[in-house]
């Protein structure tokens, strides 16, 4: 009993981390593209924008939607580097930034 549960709670997890990169995906947050830039396959392209459980700024939260929004054209992909373009600031202040996070495959 305890493992269906367990099972359940995963798959609810899971599939709301995907909605969620789709969501980001539709709005332009999340993009990818190739890139000719030597040691990179791809490029992520990631808004900073505030979404509950997704922040952007975090280094290890960039690192980890990248890489899984990338599992299926790269599976065994890692990030060889990063830029940062600042865009201004949002309506609180907040600097607004797009983070490139190149991939290699």
């Amino acid at each position: 009993m305890k493992a269906k549960f367990l099972v359940l709670v995963l798959s609810v997890a899971l599939a709301g981390c995907q909605t969620q990169m789709r969501m980001l995906e539709d709005s332009g947050d999340l993009r990818v593209e190739p890139t000719s830039v030597a040691g990179a396959d791809y490029v992520v392209h990631m808004r900073n924008k505030i979404d509950f459980g997704y922040n952007p700024d975090d280094k290890a939260t960039r690192d980890r939607v990248a890489l899984n929004y990338m599992k299926t054209q790269c599976p065994a992909g890692r990030i060889v580097k990063e830029s940062v373009i600042e865009t201004g600031t949002y309506g609180m202040g907040r600097p607004a930034r797009t983070y490139m996070l190149y991939v290699k495959c």
